[in-house]
């Protein structure tokens, strides 16, 4: 859709003073202004970070109480049982407080639940068999807001629970812990609602050597990056400095684990992006729990050294290669069924359900269905006339408000708007499906939102000749940077992570390009060069497009990620291209 030509000129001319303000390319600076950053200053925060945005750890409700409550288990030299959530962000949770424990001289234990065994969150065999361990004092981490019943039943086995979580509650009232730490608590006036599990728990633990008189404690915020990217919260101020702290320590990380995914999974090549850690790092962290057990992966970030944590990469890669082989299958099954059951005609939220599927990937099919057919998703293993569930959503869809509202069906459920997972009778499939299909029209989502909107959106249209820039005339982007160097406008790029959740990664438009040494590899990829008007040549690559390897001999318009491509320990730009489109005169008119 085109702006109004006043708009146009406005963003032109901030785009501009931003420019020349804080001497970044005219491109970066366009591609600030399309995203919403309105003033020179936001623009700064966010290429350079403000320590100001980190908020004070003790205006999160109950945070006195949680630090006199360790304080008092310290004094009292007793030992505290950690659990934590099976994903990535209660596992860097456990891992940063099983650290932090260590330093303050505190002795501990962890635990992970068993999503086959155990399900989702604290359950009452967990309790009890911390119970049989000699568990006393108890830290629930990324879980424990909705373990009503559980937490009632430690009580009853004389535990004292510190509960640090940042789901929503569920509505039926807040667990009867000792402390809780949830910045979704009623009365929590804490600015920054939107951490993660590990985030929380980073506050507590700065807010405790802060106590101590102790230096805070940054060099847990790798950790902290990892569980924020992973759960797909929201970059806020405090989450954004949080994680391009933490993104940038992990190619130094105090941790054996992380050196070592470091050096296997980024060849020990530059800087850690927000897609390394989607892509990379919580794929592989994520596959031990996906397939049977979680531990694997905590051992890891726990690693007490390289040959250690070497092992157990390459236990995780095993584990990564079956869980790929199990999510084929299961999303075979799933699109087969939702053919055999909706046809060509879609639901408003898809419910698909098969005997057995394996509990540990059915999360990753939800989203690549809900990804593809533009629907909220949910994908159920029925076993033993129970069905077990992970739901993904899509923008319009609030899955914990339609689970809230059947709450009644469930035996468990927990989540946050975004993903969701609970538990149900098999027989209940065909009711939960009517109640979704109302809860979907209360919000007034119908389905439709998807299909106006464009096939490959983008943020704005570029000449290549834009992407190398003489470093001369801009702000340093490294501290080697040599002056009158060419250097590529990814550089200022990658000043601005990290890209996650509701900031995604740039994605640029060019027209008029011409395809250069076009070649086809295994798997339906093309590999080119290409050029506009004149332009330096620049390498380029279409993952799975071999559709569109007939248009390639006109010129066409391309929409591109800029990325790195490392090779022979060389570092350069190629361009990641996502859609083509033949290219027509108007083709880019409106932006």
């Amino acid at each position: 859709m085109e702006l109004p030509a006043a708009e146009k000129t406005l963003n032109e001319r901030l785009a501009s003073a931003m420019s020349a303000s804080l001497r970044i390319p005219h491109v970066v600076a366009r591609f600030l202004v399309s995203r919403g950053v309105s003033s020179i200053s936001e623009a700064h925060r966010m290429l350079c970070g403000n320590a100001g945005d980190v908020l004070d750890p003790f205006l999160i409700k109950g945070m006195e109480s949680a630090v006199e409550w360790l304080l008092d288990v310290r004094d009292r030299h007793e030992k505290v049982f950690v659990f934590g959530d099976y994903d990535l962000d209660g596992m860097s949770a456990v891992t940063l407080m099983t650290r932090a424990l260590a330093e303050l001289g505190i002795e501990s234990d962890w635990r992970l639940p068993n999503r086959f065994g155990d399900g989702y969150g604290l359950s009452a065999s967990a309790v009890e068999e911390m119970h049989q361990a000699g568990a006393r004092y108890v830290i629930t981490v990324d879980t424990g807001i909705t373990a009503n019943a559980e937490i009632a039943l430690a009580k009853q086995l004389g535990m004292s629970i510190l509960v640090i979580d940042h789901h929503q509650p569920s509505g039926d009232g807040l667990p009867d812990c000792d402390v809780l730490l949830d910045p979704h608590q009623e009365g929590d006036t804490y600015p920054n609602p939107e951490l993660c599990g590990v985030g929380v728990s980073y506050k507590f633990i700065c807010a405790v050597y802060s106590r101590l008189s102790m230096p805070e404690p940054t060099k847990f915020l790798d950790l902290v990056a990892l569980g924020t990217l992973a759960d797909l919260v929201r970059m806020t101020p405090e989450n954004r400095v949080f994680t391009k702290c933490g993104l940038k320590s992990i190619e130094c990380s105090c941790w054996p684990g992380l050196q070592e995914m470091y050096g296997d999974l980024m060849k020990r090549h530059g800087s850690v992006g927000g897609i390394d850690v989607m892509y990379k790092f919580a794929p592989l962290l994520n596959a031990p729990g996906r397939m049977e057990r979680p531990d694997p992966a905590l051992k890891l970030l726990l690693s007490p050294n390289m040959a250690t944590a070497n092992a157990l990469m390459a236990e995780l890669r095993e584990w990564n290669s079956k869980r790929k082989q199990k999510e084929a299958e299961i999303t075979d099954m799933a699109q087969a069924q939702m053919k055999a059951m909706y046809g060509d005609t879609l639901p408003t939220v898809i419910v698909v359900a098969g005997n057995d599927w394996h509990v540990g990937v059915i999360g990753i099919v939800a989203a690549k269905l809900a990804q593809e057919y533009h629907r909220p998703t949910a994908v159920l293993s029925i076993k033993d006339g129970m069905a077990h569930a992970s739901a993904r959503a899509v923008p319009g869809f609030n899955w914990h408000k339609a689970l809230f509202e059947s709450r009644d069906l469930f035996d468990r459920w927990g989540g946050h708007a975004n993903a969701a997972g609970f538990s149900l009778a098999a027989d209940k499939i065909d009711e939960l499906r009517t109640r979704l299909a109302a809860s979907a029209q209360s919000q007034n989502y119908t389905g439709e939102e998807e299909v106006a909107t464009e096939p490959y959106s983008y943020d704005i249209c570029v000449s290549l000749n834009e992407l190398i820039v003489d470093s001369s005339q801009y702000m340093p982007v490294h501290e080697n940077a040599k002056k009158n160097q060419l250097i590529s406008v990814l550089d200022f790029i990658d000043l601005l992570e990290p890209f996650s959740g509701n900031f995604p990664y740039p994605v640029f438009r060019a027209d008029n390009i011409k395809v250069h040494r076009l070649r086809e590899l295994k798997g339906g990829h093309l590999q080119m060069d290409i050029s506009q008007a004149g332009s330096r040549v620049f390498p380029a690559i279409g993952f799975g497009l071999r559709k569109y390897k007939n248009l390639l001999s006109k010129p066409v318009s391309v929409i591109f990620e800029p990325t790195w491509n490392y090779f022979n320990d060389k570092k350069s730009l190629q361009l990641c291209i996502k859609a083509i489109e033949p290219y027509t005169e108007t083709s880019s008119e409106g932006n």
